[in-house]
């Protein structure tokens, strides 16, 4: 599946000109998709001719520098750059806007955790309020894919938008899990609501029997559903397709927090591809607790999609 048609690499720091820019090149080549990095200058407020001469002789160097990370890559792409003045967030997310770039890719350089990594810099920034899919690329990342993990919640399924941001999130793993020849896990952590409470002293509604076969229950349903899920899949790969990938699923017991990292180390991901809790056409109310406990409990890169009908609080003219 072609799944990205324009593409932004964000150009800053040091590790985007290794793997980052690769990865982004191949994606623009398998996709024949359009690529433009960008560079966003900050300055400080001042004025002068000394510091206007300044400011345009650094934003002359940058354009210089990506032209020439440009001219040295694939003769068979038309690869574009900008260099906009102002913090990288919110002038990124503008440029999304007004562009229709429909994937921004950011290589980030700290070591720890994910979200260790992003909360509260630009990186956390664009995971909340950027309108399309944010691959954050990690130090260290080889950019060849064993193992990418497909994190879903079929116990939302009935919801429209969360069906629908589930098979955003297989459609985009599987698309990438073929271009790397790579394996695809999914993953679904479920629970069985009110199990903590049934057989309390508090209450005591059920016996140890009842309560097992509560829990039971829930799990054959969220198992009937993960495959269901997989069967609207195949409907879009094809079953040769499908056969080929031979997704592995795990449905595990567990709060997504817990699971969706445990999951993650215990495959060796390389790759997660994730939703972020938002309410459709809400401006500002962009990703929930959960999504960003799990980014602070991974240590690999992470494509982070939003729902369709996401609105991002950031406007073309500001925010």
């Amino acid at each position: 599946m072609e799944r990205f048609k324009n593409i932004l690499l964000i150009a800053d720091g040091e590790c985007w000109r290794e793997t980052a820019f690769q990865k982004a090149l191949s994606l623009a080549q398998h996709n024949q998709a359009d690529l433009t990095l960008i560079h966003s200058v900050d300055f400080p407020q001042a004025s002068g001719p000394p510091y206007a001469r300044l400011k345009n002789a650094l934003i002359e160097e940058k354009r210089i520098d990506l032209d020439s990370v440009i001219r040295r890559a694939s003769k068979d792409l038309d690869i574009k750059r900008r260099v906009i003045e102002g913090p990288v967030f919110p002038g990124i997310i503008r440029e999304v806007l007004l562009q229709k770039y429909d994937l921004v890719i950011k290589c980030t350089e700290e070591k720890g955790g994910l979200y260790a990594r992003v909360f509260g810099s630009s990186d956390m920034h664009l995971l909340r309020k950027c309108p399309c899919p944010v691959w954050i690329m990690k130090t260290g990342d080889k950019g060849q894919y064993q193992r990418i993990l497909a994190a879903v919640d079929v116990e939302q399924e009935e919801d429209e938008q969360s069906s629908g941001l589930n098979q955003q999130i297989l459609e985009l793993a599987s698309s990438l899990a073929l271009s790397e020849f790579a394996e695809l896990h999914i993953v679904h952590a479920w629970t069985a609501w009110g199990e903590g409470l049934l057989n309390t002293p508090r209450f005591s509604l059920a016996d140890d029997a009842e309560v097992a076969d509560w829990v039971e229950k829930q799990r054959l349903a969220d198992t009937e559903k993960m495959q269901q899920l997989i069967q609207s899949l195949e409907q879009v790969l094809g079953s040769k397709t499908r056969e080929y990938i031979k997704p592995q699923m795990h449905t595990i017991k567990g709060e997504p927090h817990r699971v969706i990292p445990q999951v993650a180390r215990e495959i060796g991901a390389d790759l997660v591809v994730m939703g972020t809790v938002a309410r459709t056409g809400i401006p500002g109310l962009i990703m929930g607790n959960t999504a960003e406990t799990i980014l602070n409990r991974l240590d690999c890169s992470v494509l982070a999609v939003k729902p369709r009908g996401f609105i991002s609080p950031v406007t073309p003219e500001g925010e």
